[in-house]
């Protein structure tokens, strides 16, 4: 009788925990992985800014960033890309769906209105795009995307021959993040 009861509360937490998660669990699941992204990141790149200075800040983002972001997606089980127009790195380059919305954010941020939060694409039954805005907000942000000078500057040119990621000001819209979430 111990065993079956045992079987049967495994089988219904398997069960509960394997149903397809609603709307508003997608939206939840959305807003933390962005926060745990940015959390990382951020936090990885102010301690090799302060430990090392913004010269090693970038080659550790260069030869970190993406294999951050691919463990939180991993963990997450999403899909997530940090994307911009003025992107530093091509593999982060907006394609036309995610330029005209970012586009309309920028227009918000420069009619000074304020972004939304998040943004929900409905792309079938089962799968959203939840779209978060990544505003300059930290002075931090601004050594290697601000109007960034001297060796830094050649340093990024060195790491990223098509820069387009500086000349931003505290406020400026950035770019996002997308993430594709699954409802199962």
């Amino acid at each position: 009788m111990r065993r079956f009861s045992l079987l049967s509360l495994f089988l219904t937490s398997t069960l509960l925990t394997a149903s397809p998660l609603s709307e508003e669990q997608m939206v939840q699941k959305g807003s933390k992985t962005s926060a745990l992204l940015l959390q990382k990141l951020g936090g990885e790149l102010k301690s090799q800014m302060q430990t090392s200075g913004p010269i090693r800040a970038l080659h550790f983002c260069s030869q970190n960033a993406l294999t951050l972001t691919e463990q939180i997606a991993k963990e997450s089980k999403t899909s997530i890309k940090r994307i911009s127009i003025n992107n530093r790195n091509p593999v982060n380059k907006a394609n036309k769906d995610e330029i005209a919305l970012l586009s309309e954010w920028d227009k918000l941020v420069k009619n000074g209105q304020p972004l939304p939060e998040q943004k929900l694409v409905k792309v079938s039954n089962s799968t959203i795009m939840y779209y978060k805005p990544i505003v300059i907000n930290n002075e931090a942000c601004l050594k290697c995307h601000g109007n960034v000078e001297g060796e830094l500057a050649k340093a990024i040119h060195a790491t990223y021959p098509e820069d387009k990621a500086t000349g931003y000001k505290m406020g400026d819209l950035r770019g996002m993040i997308a993430i594709t979430i699954k409802r199962d």
